[in-house]
């Protein structure tokens, strides 16, 4: 049996929480296949995380060193995932629909010409003949429907959204193995890091103000970081905001970005498609200025102001 391999992230920060909602999709597949379930982690001191890696369901854990690899130097680790996935040859690779893991597998996925489907939401696991097919679910066409995805080919790598799945138990007794692969040298030079305050971030904050392609103009964005250092807010925004740099890709809300869990939440300028409003769970207050009275945010928001953003500021910031 080949085995199914469940990636977990290592951050700065430490084992990302998305490493036991994929333990649990992991399970649902080899409680079909009857497969060994194993956990592979990598980089500078990934051997320090075998305590903290055990979870229930898993058999094996893997722990790959890679001395002085930065999260982003994803060329060296590329390879030295590849060599543990040439070794172990596994039917199926689950891993974290982040921006740093998704960077990472599609190197994989290149190398080792393996099929690769990115942001599925669930799995569903069934036998055909001598072995098992993992349907893979994800949103399509804009997220207006769910499409059903096969991967054809003997490997396949799967990005998972983890939101929204139930997590696995922590701890379990699974054997660990630290390996040192030969990764090779990095054509990314790291300069330096820079922390970022995780009290002060989007994922944690109470209240988050996010603004849309309309906050481009004018002096309107300006005005939505006094408003949200008024109330004491987060600042965020869609996609065309974080790729025309008004904002880091790290407060970026949406399918493609983070997911954020406020108590209230402020749009301006934002259309509400669902590639948007995917990023706010949980069941916030949404309060949405917009001036098109027709903007699909009005159907997801609680309250709906149809006004330029710029004159709905100016009266907030009085």
């Amino acid at each position: 049996m080949a085995g199914v391999c469940v990636f977990a992230e290592i951050t700065n920060q430490g084992v990302s929480e998305t490493y036991l909602p994929l333990v649990a999709f992991g399970k649902s597949i080899t409680d079909v296949s009857g497969e060994n379930l194993t956990t592979l982690a990598i980089g500078d001191g990934a051997g320090n995380y075998g305590d903290k890696l055990q979870a229930e369901g898993v058999d094996e854990i893997i722990l790959a060193e890679v001395p002085g690899a930065s999260p982003v130097q994803t060329d060296i680790l590329a390879e030295a995932v590849a060599s543990v996935i040439r070794e172990k040859n596994f039917s199926t690779i689950l891993v974290p629909a982040t921006h740093l893991s998704r960077s990472l597998f599609a190197r994989v996925a290149m190398k080792e010409n393996i099929g690769m489907t990115a942001d599925c939401t669930s799995l569903r696991t069934e036998k055909s003949g001598d072995g098992v097919v993992v349907h893979q679910i994800k949103p399509s066409f804009g997220s207006q429907i769910m499409v059903r995805c096969d991967v054809i080919c003997n490997q396949e790598i799967i990005t998972m959204k983890t939101e929204d799945c139930e997590p696995a138990e922590a701890g379990g007794s699974a054997p660990v193995t630290v390996i040192h692969p030969d990764a090779g040298a990095s054509a990314i030079q790291v300069q330096g890091f820079e922390k970022i305050d995780t009290a002060d971030s989007i994922h944690d904050a109470e209240v988050v103000v996010c603004a849309g392609r309309g906050a481009m103009e004018d002096d309107n964005f300006e005005k939505i970081k006094a408003f949200a250092a008024k109330i004491d807010a987060s600042v965020a925004g869609s996609r065309p905001m974080a790729d025309n740099g008004w904002i880091p890709f790290e407060n970026q809300v949406g399918q493609s970005g983070t997911v954020i869990r406020p108590k209230v939440c402020f749009t301006f300028g934002i259309s509400g498609a669902i590639q948007f409003t995917e990023g706010i769970k949980g069941d916030p207050m949404v309060i949405a200025v917009n001036k098109d009275p027709h903007a699909a945010i009005f159907s997801f928001a609680e309250y709906a102001v149809v006004s330029d953003m710029g004159s709905v500021l100016d009266a907030l910031l009085k």
